[in-house]
């Protein structure tokens, strides 16, 4: 007698094996995209703090411009000078820039009630510490949202919980 498997023992091994990592693959790259959602978040939130920070120490105004075309960052001085003209760059190299990464999207922003969803959206930090105030959301590929709030009295800046506006 020989020992082995039959054709059909192997066809229904191969099929239990393909249906589990049609199902397993999809959980176990969810969490990537995640990630580089939470890692934006948290990049975005760090550049709105430093610049808080900057525009207290230097006693200076900073600007952070939302650009929803570009899904882009941008802080600079208030009173750098060709901020009329975009192919003058401020002196001193004042300006940041961070570009969200591919598969994360500024998905839409809120000053007071009124909600952004194109073009551009800004918040300023004021020499005092405080800011104009807003709300921003990012979202992800499997589009997972999440908020940054910016207090108005306080400037602080904040990665919220979920990304719904209480």
């Amino acid at each position: 007698m020989q020992r082995g498997f039959t054709l059909i023992e192997l066809l229904v091994v191969l099929v239990l094996i393909s249906l589990i990592t049609a199902l397993v693959a999809p959980r176990m790259t969810s969490p990537l995209g995640n990630l580089q959602l939470k890692t934006a978040v948290k990049k975005v939130a760090g550049s709105l703090r430093y610049a808080r920070s900057l525009a207290a120490s230097e006693k200076e105004n900073r600007v952070c411009v939302f650009d929803f075309e570009n899904h882009k960052l941008t802080i600079f001085s208030e009173s750098s000078p060709g901020r009329g003209n975009e192919s003058a760059a401020p002196e001193g190299g004042r300006e940041l820039s961070y570009v969200l990464p591919k598969g994360v999207t500024l998905k839409q922003a809120y000053a007071g009630e009124t909600a952004v969803d194109s073009g551009m959206f800004q918040v300023v930090f004021f020499a005092n510490g405080s800011s104009s105030g807003g709300d921003v959301v990012l979202a992800g590929e499997n589009e997972r949202m999440m908020m940054i709030h910016i207090d108005f009295i306080t400037g602080m800046v904040e990665i919220a919980k979920s990304s719904s506006r209480e």
